[in-house]
């Protein structure tokens, strides 16, 4: 099974690199790292981590639609592609819901943004760039006048669209997006790779594992902020159990939140526990559609990359 690896920009870009290092000798296949307005920069990890291996991919998880114009954009990837010999892969997505306003561009009502007609430019001109040819577009987003890549691209560039949706953590949520890249796949008769990021907690101590979860500030989001009152009522958690949990994350009270998160939403949004439960997990989500499992670690990462390693560790 292909396997790949995620973090966050939050290390430093030679300590990520070292781990991206580790990761190509354990065989993974490859290493994501998403973007942030306020992190570090994906670009400089990227380019540090393609300069210190020689197989293993490396890519966005994923780059938005708003602070890079697409020309810039198939300019940089194309140079990241022939600083590696065809390593790099652009994962694009539109654009943080929670942080893309904070510099002065709205996301939503959807109705109004049309962030659907912006990705479709954003990749239309990203592709024209990369085709060699002189690009002129006008959009409604995004123009580009007379203008072509400065330099030949030898290898090409995987690009890989973005899908944020919460319920996409669990199985059934993860196999109804699966079904519709197939409706996508058999009307463009082309097949598609599906990755798909799995937040990943594993330790020695089982128990030290689940409690980073329900520690996790993100988790905690999801589960208080973003899911849908019904996503979790196949597994027993329902909205009045959550009620507690979400009251004390309102008040800004971080450990009783942490406390009051029920079990089973630590097993139905997550691979947690021992590393043949976190593979049969992962087998879970291979058998509804996805292609590449991307792991997550959080917590005891050194282990969980270790335990979980394509190679046998």
């Amino acid at each position: 099974m292909r396997l790949a690896l995620g973090f966050n920009p939050v290390l430093p870009v030679r300590e990520m690199t070292n781990i991206a290092v580790k990761a190509e000798s354990l065989g993974y296949e490859s290493f994501w790292v998403h973007e942030s307005l306020y992190q570090r920069d994906v670009v400089t990890y990227l380019a540090s981590i393609l300069s210190s291996t020689r197989r293993i991919r490396a890519a966005s998880g994923a780059v938005n639609t708003f602070t890079r114009h697409p020309v810039t954009m198939a300019a940089t990837f194309a140079n990241l592609a022939e600083l590696s010999e065809g390593r790099a892969v652009l994962g694009l997505g539109l654009g943080s819901f929670p942080t893309i306003p904070l510099i002065g561009f709205r996301v939503f009502p959807a109705a109004e943004t049309k962030p659907l007609r912006r990705m479709r430019e954003y990749v239309k001109i990203v592709r024209a760039v990369w085709s060699g040819e002189k690009v002129s577009f006008k959009g409604t987003f995004f123009t580009v006048n007379d203008l072509e890549l400065g330099f030949k691209m030898v290898y090409p560039v995987p690009l890989y669209g973005a899908i944020l949706s919460p319920t996409l953590a669990t199985v059934e949520g993860t196999a109804r997006m699966a079904g519709f890249v197939k409706e996508g796949e058999t009307a463009a008769e082309r097949k598609v790779d599906r990755a798909s990021y799995m937040m990943t907690s594993l330790d020695p101590d089982v128990e030290a594992a689940r409690e980073t979860v329900k520690k996790f500030y993100f988790f905690l989001y999801q589960l208080s902020d973003v899911l849908p009152a019904n996503t979790l009522e196949k597994y027993g958690v329902t909205e009045e159990r959550l009620r507690p949990m979400k009251e004390a994350w309102k008040k800004g009270n971080i450990p009783e939140a942490s406390r009051l998160v029920p079990e089973e939403a630590v097993d139905a949004l997550t691979i947690v526990g021992t590393p043949d439960r976190a593979m049969q997990r992962v087998a879970e989500y291979a058998k509804v559609g996805v292609d590449l499992p991307i792991l997550m670690p959080i917590g005891n990462t050194a282990y969980a990359i270790q335990s979980l390693a394509p190679g046998g560790g």
